[in-house]
């Protein structure tokens, strides 16, 4: 990826993307049955727990030295990967 400046950009930028569709997942979950509703409030709760974790790894990493920034990164991109999923599986669920 670039410069770590441009890393962290690039992660806020795609965390800030997370955040309006858990919003977005939160809200067509309101508009649910109380099944449907209860179910996407468990997945909105899990989404929010690695948002959380990726938000504390970006801040840790941003603290950090360059070097050891850099061997943070694979631990941020781990968090990101789950992340990513949930969303994408939260999203694929509640189409069907």
């Amino acid at each position: 990826m670039g410069t770590q400046t441009e890393y962290f950009t690039t992660m806020e930028s795609q965390l800030k993307k997370w955040d309006a569709d858990i919003d977005k997942l939160n809200t067509t979950g309101a508009k649910a049955s109380a099944e449907a509703s209860a179910k996407y409030k468990e997945q909105v709760k899990a989404m929010r727990v690695n948002r959380d974790a990726a938000y504390k790894k970006l801040a840790e990493m941003r603290a950090a030295t360059e070097s050891v920034g850099k061997q943070m990164q694979a631990g941020l991109d781990a968090t990101w990967e789950s992340m990513r999923k949930g969303l994408e599986t939260a999203a694929a669920s509640f189409k069907k």
